[in-house]
């Protein structure tokens, strides 16, 4: 299945609007993004959707009172079906307090469905970056976490 290119302009929307929220530290909004049988797993848990804006909380609280969370490098695959996607991506989780310092950095694999004509997050999955876990992506893998790392942040 090949994906237009409203498609993937979509789901990259998708991706760095879930950091952008994990950023600002909004739970309801960052829980909004997911479908509702969502899953976002890592180092720090599994957290169903229904989950999701009381779990992310002390997660992001764990980083510090201010961080970034940045999306690099997304590629998108086809998923398994004509409304799924498979998303790989690093996420950068920065300190941006003078001297800018990067916290963690981890591989997100995230599996993104249309539904009711909108893309959702599936299943968020973080792992270590030096893994190489998230790199190999594809519609085989797992989808993916929040604005996590190798302490698996969901952000």
């Amino acid at each position: 299945m090949t994906l237009s290119a409203e498609d993937r302009l979509d789901i990259l929307d998708l991706i760095g609007r879930a950091d952008q929220l994990a950023t600002r530290r909004d739970a309801g909004a960052y829980a909004d993004l997911f479908t509702a049988d969502a899953m976002l797993d890592g180092s720090q848990g599994v957290h169903p959707a229904a989950e999701l804006p009381s779990a992310v909380g002390p997660i992001w609280a764990a980083e510090g009172p201010a961080t970034l969370h940045l999306t690099l490098n997304p590629v998108i695959d086809p998923g398994a079906g004509p409304d799924e996607a498979v998303v790989s991506s690093i996420l950068l989780i920065v300190d941006p307090a003078t001297p800018i310092t990067i916290r963690t950095a981890a591989a997100i694999t995230q599996t993104v469905r249309r539904t009711g004509g909108t893309w959702r997050i599936a299943r968020r999955t973080v792992a270590p970056a030096a893994s190489g876990a998230g790199a190999a992506g594809g519609a085989g893998a797992t989808g993916g976490a929040a604005g996590e790392a190798d302490r698996s942040v969901p952000g």
